[in-house]
């Protein structure tokens, strides 16, 4: 066929025009949203190309006109789900903020930007490669954001297909060695306490040691520590009312919430001698602030968030040389201390505001096998006495 010459294209639906430099150009009419006739160009080195690539066109074209964004990001479509979950109260602000926090993994990756219907199993399995770094916990949520991105995809016809279901795109596991949070030895509790009371703080500077020393004998996270009120402490009766904690919400703002970390966190907690020390020196101490607080931040006019507190606590393990785990390792303590002193696991989970009693045994089985093998001692020291006075009454 002769160069330049329009010669009708495939089914009538548009023409082929031959150009000098031995490309193709394939020119079709289509309707938009209004009902105009629009007119679009494609070339290619021959005819199928340039079909092919009209027919991608019309295909995401009648998707945008149905009101389906073709051009939507995984992270797009993750978070417009996170939105409507919010908005209709299905998970709170502390939950929308961490989802949002994973969510900035996938962003901040090159998978975030390119639209889902151009990914290919390659792009996934590249990204999935590349993410092993983090924990287990936050590859799995990762891994079940980008399943739920394709499957809100595939539902609103944006894709054709779901490549998360292939089975060649499993959830990775993580290269980190699974790092346990142990608790102080009493050797390390008595440095770290003798350090707290002795520690200078530097004037106009928050002081954080109260916070430590009450989450070290009373085994509360510390969200739940700074959002003590007087209402909560109980004197009279030696009782800590554990009602509220403080939540990371939307824009990184703290916030106190009502309620705590699980249903099971709103809890009573007998208060020791040690800890009704810590929190009358901390009554005294309080000054009137917007929340009524115990522990309120006055340079910042703000509450009090668990990585101040964190900051602090990684600074005297400095200096007491004790090795940082984070300011969770006193609760673990408090844990710990209580399974050695013979503690009941059941009043021990209720103590700590655990949902079940698996959370407690699983968190601290290695602190249960080893006064399990000092039970056996014990057991063997008292039926070896009752064998001697059975012996006794023999003879």
């Amino acid at each position: 066929m002769a160069k330049g010459k329009p010669k009708k294209g495939i089914n009538g639906e548009g023409t082929f025009r031959y150009k000098d430099s031995g490309k193709i150009e394939y020119r079709i009419s289509y309707r938009d949203e209004f009902g105009s006739i629009r007119r679009k160009s494609f070339t290619g080195i021959d005819e199928d190309e340039c079909v092919y690539k009209a027919e991608v066109f019309l295909a995401k074209e009648e998707k945008r006109q149905r009101g389906i964004d073709v051009n939507a990001t995984i992270p797009e479509i993750v978070k417009y789900r996170y939105d409507l979950d919010l908005q209709k109260n299905y998970v709170g602000e502390q939950g929308y903020s961490r989802n949002m926090g994973t969510l900035g993994i996938i962003k901040r990756n090159k998978i975030g930007s390119i639209p889902i219907a151009e990914l290919t199993e390659l792009h996934i399995d590249i990204f999935l490669s590349s993410i092993t770094n983090y924990s287990n916990s936050v590859i799995g949520k990762i891994y079940q954001q980008m399943r739920m991105a394709f499957a809100i995809a595939l539902k609103k016809g944006i894709i054709e297909e779901n490549l998360m279901l292939s089975e060649d795109l499993r959830c990775p596991k993580s290269n980190k060695k699974d790092k346990k949070v142990r608790g102080l030895t009493e050797e390390e509790q008595d440095r770290f306490v003798k350090m707290l009371e002795e520690y200078r703080i530097p004037r106009n500077r928050n002081d954080y040691r109260l916070q430590l020393l009450i989450e070290l004998f009373s085994g509360m996270r510390m969200g739940e520590v700074n959002a003590l009120s007087p209402d909560n402490i109980d004197f009279k009766n030696k009782i800590v009312h554990v009602r509220s904690t403080v939540s990371r919400g939307l824009e990184y703002r703290d916030f106190i919430k009502d309620g705590t970390k699980t249903y099971t966190g709103i809890r009573d907690i007998p208060m020791n001698k040690m800890l009704e020390k810590y929190l009358l020196e901390a009554m005294k101490k309080m000054k009137k602030n917007p929340h009524n607080l115990v522990f309120y931040d006055f340079n910042k006019k703000s509450i009090v968030s668990t990585s101040q507190v964190n900051c602090f606590y990684r600074r005297v393990c400095e200096k007491a040389d004790i090795e940082y785990n984070g300011q969770h390792s006193l609760r673990h303590t408090f844990a710990t201390r209580c399974i050695e002193a013979g503690i009941p696991p059941v009043v021990l989970k209720n103590w700590l505001g655990h949902k079940n009693i698996h959370i407690t045994l699983d968190t601290y089985a290695d602190v249960f096998d080893r006064m399990n093998f000092n039970a056996v001692e014990k057991l063997e020291d008292y039926i070896g006495t009752f064998e001697a006075g059975n012996r006794e009454a023999v003879i």
